[in-house]
């Protein structure tokens, strides 16, 4: 998905996703494409001024956790609370 404008469009389009989808990791970029070395870092800047700060605290009111914090294993090898694997066929 591909969400550009303004800080504050994109900060409101973000908060949509993220209530929707409740990610626990969201993958962003700051900038893309053909834009003047100026524009890329005015697109930086504003994306850690304003939009990351705005998202943290979208992810606070959402009461959002990372896989960390909610103590959710990423991987079924670090699970504890699963039954053991049955192998399908030997």
């Amino acid at each position: 998905m591909i969400i550009a404008g303004t800080p504050k469009t994109v900060i409101a389009k973000l908060r949509q996703v993220m209530e929707a989808t409740r990610p626990g990791i969201m993958a962003l970029w700051a900038n893309d494409g053909a834009v003047s070395h100026a524009d890329s870092l005015t697109c930086i800047r504003l994306f850690g001024e304003e939009v990351l700060p705005a998202l943290r605290e979208t992810a606070k009111a959402l009461d959002l956790k990372s896989p960390f914090e909610a103590e959710t294993p990423v991987s079924l090898d670090y699970s504890t609370d699963l039954a053991p694997r049955v192998a399908a066929a030997e």
